[in-house]
């Protein structure tokens, strides 16, 4: 009979075994070389070329590594790893810090000097000033890697607060926003203590879509705690849920246009008519209402100390905001935040303020994107939703106001619509230097020092225009608001999510 077949491996230290250890001995070298590197640094990578920020996303070829500039020195906390400022990292992550010294020791520049002039109003309930410093420009949304990595954030700040513009709006989702601002103010304590400014922030936004929201209870909780690491503080004076239309029930009759019929004749359609105001619509609605729970539970523990909700189709805020009143334990939102809705454009934002007053009851409204996130710009972004032919009749306003010689441009009609007197989403008095209920602060974005002192000068120049100069504003508005309803695009919204 013919002898018995070799076994292969018959014996553990058979020659054969050699190229098979070695491929064990790779595999268990790379699997330990990615669990420590796992527990030392981040998996999730926020960058321009791949923009999903939340736990879906791992590093690869395009991830870029910041070199550290001698002005900025960054650290982890924890690990001595490199950090990407570009990073918006999974709550359980080691969070970057950034080291700055003192501001005492940071030499003082003629740029950083306020210009003596008319002081930026208060505005009752919260002492809110006139203009809030946009936070989104402390990240790549607006500036590069070196621009956040340099001294310009800090000297920007310290001037802003050096003029009265101590309210910052910022976000989680705003990569390393919070990170850079908390710091910054760390190095400002000497001069600017935590009691000399109010913190804004917004939770529950994580990603560019519906994918990338998540209202669940335990997250937002976490979300608020490393807020509060990242901005050095132990409370906060607002925090939003952000882009709540992105959660919540869809309940409008069309998804682009002009929507202030949903203040009369097509109020049903939008869930507002009477009666409609507790209604839950889904899952959706539900999830907010869960996630703005456990923003009173914090609120009640002193973490944060008001609360409220920011997004960009007007009907849906006023939906919510009812929904919340409607819901034990029967509270008004506190803050309502809409952008891009109070322009030359579309200034709807103007139709539903006293229902948010009055039917809704919300303490305070606050206005973002005067410009219409940078629509009303002499280069308006790639990225913008707007049409084509919208962009077209920008650029035809922008045509005008140069023909007129208008100084500033566009951008200055647009501001001075934004922050006049008599702006038609503003309340009487609206610059005048004691507190007033009817003024609405704006958010504006701030890059630069020389952006903070033209941001004020524009306030206070339309604050203190005489009739004269009012009337001649008024005039170059009606035309740019002309070319806006001609093109058919006066009051106009983009769909918000953009898909359904």
């Amino acid at each position: 009979m013919p002898p018995a077949p070799r076994s292969f491996l018959k014996h553990w230290f058979a020659v054969e075994a050699i190229p098979l250890y070695a491929i064990l001995g790779i595999a268990l070298t790379g699997a330990t070389w990615f669990s420590i590197r796992q527990a030392r640094s981040p998996s999730v990578i926020w960058t321009k070329s791949n923009p999903e920020p939340w736990n879906t996303v791992k590093p690869d070829e395009s991830t870029k590594i910041i070199n550290v500039n001698h002005k900025l020195d960054k650290s982890y906390s924890d690990s001595e790893s490199p950090i990407r400022l570009d990073m918006v990292m999974q709550l359980d992550s080691p969070q970057p810090s950034f080291l700055l010294p003192n501001s005492s020791n940071i030499q003082d520049t003629p740029e950083e000097t306020p210009i003596d002039g008319l002081p930026l109003s208060r505005i009752d309930p919260y002492g809110l000033p006139a203009l809030i410093f946009g936070g989104a420009s402390l990240s790549q949304q607006y500036n590069n890697d070196s621009h956040l990595e340099s001294l310009i954030p800090l000297r920007t700040v310290r001037t802003a607060l050096r003029y009265g513009i101590n309210a910052f709006d910022t976000s989680a989702y705003y990569g390393p926003s919070e990170i850079v601002l908390g710091t910054v103010l760390k190095g400002l304590e000497s001069e600017f203590p935590r009691s000399a400014y109010q913190l804004m922030t917004k939770c529950g936004r994580y990603g560019l879509d519906r994918d990338g929201f998540d209202y669940s209870p335990k997250t937002i909780r976490r979300s608020i705690e490393r807020s509060l690491a990242r901005l050095n503080t132990d409370y906060l004076d607002v925090v939003y849920l952000h882009d709540v239309e992105f959660v919540a029930e869809e309940v409008m009759p069309r998804r682009s246009g002009d929507h202030t019929g949903a203040l009369g004749a097509e109020a049903e359609l939008y869930g507002l008519r009477e009666g409609q105001e507790a209604k839950v619509w889904g899952d959706g609605d539900q999830r907010v209402l869960e996630a703005y729970q456990e923003l009173q539970k914090l609120q009640a523990e002193g973490v944060i100390r008001h609360i409220g909700i920011t997004g960009y189709p007007l009907p849906t805020l006023l939906r919510l905001a009812l929904l919340i009143l409607h819901t034990p334990p029967f509270k008004p939102v506190d803050v309502l935040l809409s952008y891009s809705q109070s322009n030359l454009q579309n200034p709807a934002f103007a139709a539903f303020t006293p229902a948010f007053r009055d039917r809704a009851r919300v303490a305070q409204l606050v206005s973002a994107s005067p410009l219409n996130m940078g629509l009303l710009t002499p280069k308006p972004p790639a990225w913008h939703p707007a049409p084509e032919p919208l962009r077209t009749a920008v650029a035809n306003a922008a045509k005008v106001c140069k023909e007129k010689n208008w100084p500033g441009g566009l951008v200055n009609v647009a501001l001075g619509y934004a922050m006049r007197k008599d702006a038609p989403f503003a309340g009487e008095g609206h610059g005048a230097a004691e507190a007033n209920p009817g003024e609405i602060p704006v958010v504006v974005g701030l890059s630069t020092p020389a952006e903070v002192h033209e941001a004020v000068r524009s306030w206070r120049a339309v604050q203190q225009e005489d009739a004269s100069s009012i009337a001649k504003r008024r005039v170059m508005e009606d035309e740019v608001i002309n070319i806006f309803k001609d093109a058919g695009f006066y009051g106009w919204a983009w769909p918000s999510p953009s898909k359904e």
